[in-house]
């Protein structure tokens, strides 16, 4: 009967999810390692002809009181090529470390954006913004020190080995027998350090969150008298970042405190050893010298050297605890599922004649919840559809498919006669002006967000659409006009002037689709008025579905539609709420 492969020998322990994640990002820069490795082991050798030479030098300075050239000459061959050696390692070290995380940064900032506002499933703004920049710098020691110095805790120790078992196979042995303790201790000191780092990480995003909401409603904590409640907040949860990060030092502290404390006992022991045979006091070696001279200078010297890539080691190992940490919340981003286009082309319904927007039966399941259960509905070009809903309706999950952040669990959404896939998704988002509850600002100008991400637009166009989206008035009452400053929350003008300088970036888009979600939230009923009087003025001729959950009437509206429960009904006026 034949044995199984795996039968009779151990199996190795499968890798944590974190580990293969670092283990697949250090893939892509095997080659630079592999340079780092090999000068390590030239690093190796050199280190063992430096001991010989200053040995030979020491002892010949001792024994004939007079310079040893060639001892000389060795030692300092050795030194240098050890030093330009680690000058290398770290040179290319840092490029890999470099070469990874750069990447890394790109593809997670571009997860991000493709999962658009679901990305919120993950964390908020200020806590993705925490991972991306924080989290992935925090593995650049584990690929510049941490990874490299995994193969000189071999190489060198392996070489000095030798080199100490061609001289003394006592020291041999002491080496051999207490480097396994420095080990021990390293991980049992480092397994603490890496529950105190996922702390830490977690309670810096905590903190970025409550400083990103307090930033945003800061004008409401003022109103309600509040700002006191919100300051403790803030202040209780700085005060536990402060003590994860000292829990961190803590222990980073006492892992090398250890580490340090068993090198020196062990190199102790050595010195102890070659100190009393060449003084003849060995008890089994009485009257004898077990090492000479020079051999005994060449252990001692030897000696820091086979401990020092361990000491390194256990400083870095807080280093690899720290990016297993940080990977686990990176790889919740990295391994958030994209929605996938559906490859089976149906065949297109006759309801898709002279639509814009078809919905064919679509179903749209989340976390075995049904968010939307067959949807069959078409906007005809140049329709403007008023959806109205209760929050949790299904609204907003109607917006992120057809702005294709999700695709259909069932059914099919076409465009123009074609199924809105990933070959389709592209040109279909330029078509798109998209705006949602509260627009994203960068900090800049009010002339850069209303330009942001258009070709080169004259001031003609500029102009005609700040006159179209009633933004000229107030614009021209600022000091520097267009020039003025608006920084990330739209922090220097009101809330339905914002919106109005959104309908202004999407007039310039000169999109002929316009997707609105709840454009009139947050804003008191005369400026809401006047906002969608302007919205009826601008979107004249173009399709449009606009979500809401209030009643303002959107008489204008060529069709309305209401969403209880995922299922979508069409109302007539007569029978809509508001008439």
């Amino acid at each position: 009967m034949p044995k199984s492969p795996t039968k009779g020998r151990a199996q190795r322990a499968p890798l944590s999810p974190e580990k293969t994640f670092l283990n697949l990002l250090a893939t892509d820069q095997q080659s630079t390692f592999r340079r780092v490795h090999l000068l390590g082991l030239l690093q190796s050798v050199s280190i063992m002809l430096q001991a010989l030479g200053f040995s030979l030098l020491l002892a010949h300075l001792v024994l004939h009181q007079s310079l040893d050239l060639f001892g000389s000459g060795l030692a300092i061959t050795g030194f240098v090529l050890r030093y330009l050696c680690q000058w290398g390692r770290e040179l290319l070290s840092a490029k890999a470390s470099r070469e990874i995380r750069f990447p890394l940064r790109q593809r997670l900032v571009s997860k991000l954006a493709h999962l658009g506002p679901q990305r919120h499933r993950l964390d908020e703004d200020a806590g993705l913004s925490t991972r991306i920049y924080e989290q992935v710098d925090a593995l650049d020691d584990y690929f510049a020190r941490y990874l490299p110095q995994t193969v000189m805790v071999v190489l060198i120790p392996a070489v000095l080995l030798i080199a100490t078992a061609l001289v003394s196979w006592i020291a041999f042995f002491i080496f051999l027998f207490t480097a396994p303790l420095v080990i021990f201790f390293m991980i049992l000191v480092g397994h603490k350090a890496a529950q105190a780092n996922r702390k830490q990480f977690a309670v810096l995003a905590l903190l970025s969150n409550q400083f990103l909401d307090l930033s945003r409603g800061l004008s409401e904590l003022k109103r309600l008298g509040a700002v006191d409640q919100g300051r403790e907040r803030l202040e209780f949860s700085a005060d536990a970042y402060r003590k994860s990060t000292m829990s961190v030092l803590r222990l980073a502290f006492l892992s090398t405190a250890t580490l340090e404390l068993f090198a020196s006992v062990a190199i102790a022991m050595v010195a102890l050893y070659l100190g009393l045979g060449l003084v003849e006091q060995l008890p089994w070696a009485q009257g004898n010298t077990p090492v000479p001279l020079q051999p005994a200078f060449f252990l001692l010297l030897m000696a820091p050297e086979f401990y020092l890539p361990l000491r390194q080691l256990g400083n870095d190992y807080h280093a690899k605890q720290k990016a297993e940490a940080a990977a686990s919340q990176l790889l919740a981003i990295d391994s958030a599922q994209l929605s996938s286009a559906t490859k089976q082309a149906l065949a297109v319904s006759s309801q898709t004649d002279n639509a814009r927007v078809y919905f064919n039966a679509v179903t749209w399941t989340q976390d075995g919840r049904v968010r939307l259960e067959q949807v069959t509905q078409k906007i005809a070009a140049g329709q403007r559809v008023w959806l109205r809903g209760p929050s949790g309706a299904g609204k907003s999950s109607l917006m992120a498919l057809l702005l294709g952040f999700e695709q259909p669990t069932q059914g099919q959404i076409y465009i123009d006669g074609e199924i809105l896939d990933a070959q389709q998704l592209p040109n279909w988002r330029k078509r798109l002006a998209w705006l949602p509850q509260q627009a994203e600002w960068i900090q800049g100008t009010i002339r850069a967000n209303l330009l942001l991400g258009l070709p080169s637009v004259d001031e003609t166009a500029i102009n005609r659409a700040l006159v179209l989206s009633g933004c000229d008035e107030f614009i021209r009452r600022l000091p520097l006009g267009l020039d003025s400053q608006l920084t990330e929350l739209g922090a220097g003008v009101s809330g339905g002037q914002l919106q109005r300088i959104a309908i202004a970036r999407a007039l310039l888009s000169d999109a002929d689709v316009w997707l609105l979600d709840e454009p009139c939230a947050s804003l008191d009923p005369e400026t809401a008025e006047a906002l969608l009087n302007t919205l009826d003025e601008v979107t004249q001729g173009k399709t449009l579905l606009i979500i809401s959950h209030d009643t303002h009437p959107v008489v204008w509206a060529d069709a309305y539609w209401i969403m209880k429960g995922g299922e979508l009904y069409v109302e007539t006026p007569d029978k809509c709420a508001f008439f």
